[in-house]
């Protein structure tokens, strides 16, 4: 999970996507839920969800998406 530079790399499945909204999974943190309203807003709502489930800064994140 740990990637180059101290961040943690984190692979977001989305899950379900219905009028425009996306439930996503993270394979690294299964307990973590996050629901973005566009593709382009899932990096944001996972690393903030991450962040606040870990006490770690955004910043320490990477993301992939999974389609």
């Amino acid at each position: 999970m740990e990637a180059e530079g101290g961040t943690l790399k984190l692979t977001v499945h989305i899950v379900q996507a219905i009028d425009g909204r996306f439930d996503l999974r993270v394979f690294e943190l299964p307990e973590l839920a996050a629901q973005a309203r566009g593709v382009d807003e899932i990096p944001d709502a996972v690393k903030d969800a991450a962040a606040r489930l870990t006490g770690r800064p955004k910043h320490d994140f990477d993301i992939e998406v999974r389609y």
